[in-house]
């Protein structure tokens, strides 16, 4: 029998913790009624601001990708019995803590034998898509009427394209 352990984190206000080089801040400029101001921190909305946050967090989560999966601010820390998955979280805690990354209380979920990640329920070595992906595909329209509903079809094929056999 297959029994892995999850512990799932999400990161508080996940961009707010990347701090912007100070030779950069010029870059964030936004101006309002009151004055004029700059970015300290990583601001939601940049065009870029996703691709360097999940570049910060694969340099810090790098050496410990055999059981940590991190996207953009969810980690999900796995292993294989429950000693080693104690071990797991306590290295995760500590190198958040060495980089002064903060973890959500509210949306902490320890030591799970099944749990829901990214859209996806995982569970005995299973990963299966939630019922709402596989519902919105299976009502999706017999015919595609613009470029918009091709867009959300494909993505949607795309994101449950492993659990459909032969699709590819």
């Amino acid at each position: 029998m297959l029994l892995q352990f999850f512990s799932k984190f999400d990161l508080k206000s996940g961009f707010w913790q990347i701090q912007i080089h100070p030779s950069d801040r010029y870059k964030t400029v936004f101006t309002v009624s009151f004055g004029q101001y700059e970015w300290n921190v990583m601001p939601f909305g940049l065009k870029n601001a996703p691709s360097e946050f999940q570049k910060v967090m694969n340099d810090i989560f790098n050496p410990y990708l055999n059981f940590i999966l991190v996207y953009i601010d969810d980690v999900l820390v796995y292993s294989d019995n429950l000693e080693q998955h104690f071990k797991h979280v306590n290295i995760f805690l500590d190198v958040t803590k060495r980089n002064d990354l903060v973890i959500s209380a509210s949306k902490i979920s320890l030591c799970q034998i099944s749990i829901r990640f990214l859209g996806h329920n995982i569970c005995q070595g299973k990963i299966i898509p939630i019922n709402r992906s596989i519902e919105f595909a299976d009502k999706f329209p017999d015919q595609i009427l613009d470029k918009i509903q091709l867009q959300r079809f494909l993505g949607c094929l795309n994101y449950i394209s492993e659990q459909i056999p032969n699709l590819f």
